[in-house]
């Protein structure tokens, strides 16, 4: 039963049993004869993949909550001891991941040598329950769910750019002066696009326009480094560069607005949490206090 959940959730016999450390072939026979036992098809086959029939689709709502309660016994026992262990299934945004988790993760890793990583690097949000995720770092405000959110950090954004460019064009002392400068966007959907900020005359929007439009926080970064532009990014993304001088703040007496959005690691339940994710979430939420 637990095998055909895992092959459910990967998609394919193939996928798991690289995740099991198994053949191909052993899982298909495992599946073979549990079919036998419930007398129907499970599958679909073709060559590519294999698709759950009606009588698939129904076993595996069972057997998930079986398999479930099964980890959530197992979970129970093993708190006792508090010893971080086995494989932690994570999914975070690629920016994210790469401008923070990855300088950390060897620390981690290091700390907790029982605990294997497995990242899942993703902008969409994928399914924490089928797809058998432990934890989910999300940037922004969460939508209404059956989800368990911890928040471990707020996410500040400020503008900011190479010293090379500011000597080259000047530095801006007001949000106005943007529309005169290259304003390197962060953009994901079609149509104008404006920064906003806090001011004496209260809160103002600001059209900007560049070259440059990028949909991912990396390559923008690089981008601003290199001198192509002025960028609003989150200090998270840049805490090294700035710190190096790679990159310098401006218009720091008009904060961006929003002030601020939070970071959350979220959980498909709140059923004994296992100690690898309280110590993950742990060790994130403490690095992160550190920006």
């Amino acid at each position: 039963m637990q095998l055909f959940v895992r092959v459910v959730e990967e998609g394919s016999f193939s996928a798991a049993a690289r995740y099991l450390g198994v053949t191909p072939s052993a899982v298909s026979r495992q599946i073979s004869q549990l079919e036998k036992e419930l007398g129907g098809r499970l599958f679909q086959r073709t060559t590519r993949r294999q698709n759950l029939t009606e009588a698939g689709e129904t076993y595996f709502q069972h057997a998930h909550r079986i398999v479930e309660d099964i980890e959530a016994a197992r979970l129970a026992v093993t708190r006792l001891t508090d010893t971080p262990s086995g494989t932690l299934q994570i999914t975070v945004e690629a920016d994210f991941a790469l401008a923070f988790i990855e300088p950390i993760l060897p620390e981690f890793l290091s700390r907790y040598p029982e605990v294997n990583v497995r990242l899942h690097l993703s902008a969409g949000m994928l399914d924490l329950v089928h797809g058998g995720i432990d934890i989910a770092i999300r940037v922004g405000h969460l939508e209404d769910s059956s989800f368990v959110a911890r928040k471990i950090a707020m996410s500040r954004s400020i503008v900011c750019a190479s010293p090379a460019y500011l000597a080259r064009q000047g530095t801006p002392l007001h949000p106005s002066e943007l529309s005169s400068h290259s304003c390197l966007s962060f953009r994901t959907k079609p149509g104008k696009n404006q920064w906003t900020f806090e001011s004496p005359e209260g809160v103002i929007g600001i059209p900007i326009s560049g070259r440059l439009n990028v949909n991912g926080l990396v390559f923008l970064r690089s981008a601003a480094v290199d001198g192509l532009g002025i960028i609003m990014i989150p200090t998270w993304m840049m805490h090294v560069e700035l710190k190096q001088g790679h990159l310098v703040p401006v218009l720091e007496d008009f904060p961006v607005t929003p002030p601020s959005t939070p970071i959350n690691a979220v959980f498909a339940h709140n059923r004994h949490l296992a100690p690898k994710v309280r110590a993950f979430v742990d060790f994130l939420a403490a690095r992160m206090e550190t920006l």
